[in-house]
């Protein structure tokens, strides 16, 4: 029986899918990262995309079914996708305007013909759900191919662009396996982060960084071994006070008394009283890195 996790494919960049497709490997296949391919979708068409990764284990479900590389693109598909490109930039254009025309709230992204030149596909953002049915006729009569409209998120715009995050590396969504996870405020408290403001917290698409579900798990250990915010705490010298802060990664708390504020290590406590009310409960998350 086939396991749930025992597929190895390519990671396609799509160039008219707009999307990374996981594409099954077969034996003898020697294509490399950064290869131009054509492959066979699982609709059976024929079309051209990028290898950006090997050898990716993924669950049947996040695999094109029915779809394989066929062959290494050759000078002849790369003529066609120039000049298909040419043709995108009147077709995008025609788009726009008609989007204006309509009133419809959408972005258009961008517009991209398939490699046999018999189909078009559009792709925008919007916030809310677009009734784009006599958009697409005008489209279809103006150009004579088949239509297609694929809305997409900001993350799945960046995870296709692709290019580099505020660390400097390449966006993670680029090389990330699969569906994308979600990223929550939660795993932003967890880590202490709260009090970062939103522009150190979000990516270039404009969402949370996918980079803060890295390291929940380890946080949510390490704070097990800490105070909460706001706990009564007694150290080994006698001391005693609130905790008015905590360094997570440096297991440290910031104490403070009736007259003063230190910093003391993990080690140094002797015993704690967690907070009693909710109000005192909920500040933790957006001071628990405060030292």
């Amino acid at each position: 029986m086939t396991k749930s996790k025992d597929i190895k494919v390519y990671g396609v960049s799509s160039f008219y899918h707009y999307r990374i497709l996981y594409v099954p490997m077969c034996e003898g296949d020697n294509y490399e990262t950064g290869s131009t391919v054509v492959f066979c979708d699982s609709e059976g068409n024929n079309e051209i995309g990028e290898v950006i990764a090997l050898d990716l284990t993924v669950e049947k479900g996040d695999m094109a079914e029915g779809s394989s590389i066929l062959r290494k693109a050759t000078d002849h598909d790369l003529q066609k996708v120039t000049a298909n490109k040419e043709s995108s930039t009147i077709a995008f254009e025609a788009c726009k305007e008609l989007i204006t025309k309509y009133g419809l709230n959408m972005n258009l992204i961008d517009a991209i013909y398939s490699l046999d030149g018999a189909r078009i596909n559009f792709i925008f953002t919007s916030d809310e759900r677009v009734d784009f049915r006599e958009l697409v006729k005008d489209l279809a009569k103006k150009f004579q191919k088949q239509i297609h409209l694929q809305q997409i998120g900001p993350r799945d715009k960046a995870r296709v662009v692709r290019g580099y995050g505020r660390c400097g590396r390449k966006l993670c969504c680029a090389g990330a396996v699969g569906k994308l996870k979600s990223i929550t405020m939660d795993m932003v408290r967890i880590q202490g982060m709260s009090n970062k403001g939103s522009e150190k917290l979000s990516g270039v698409c404009g969402k949370l960084m996918c980079c803060l579900a890295f390291e929940v798990k380890g946080y949510e250990e390490l704070k097990k071994n800490l105070p909460p915010y706001g706990s009564e705490v007694k150290l080994a010298d006698g001391r005693s006070g609130v905790v008015k802060g905590i360094d997570i990664l440096n297991q440290k708390i910031r104490v403070a008394t009736e007259d003063d504020f230190f910093v003391t290590e993990l080690a140094n406590i002797k015993s704690f009283k967690p907070p009693r009310n909710e109000a005192t409960k909920t500040e933790e998350g957006t001071n628990t890195d405060i030292l």
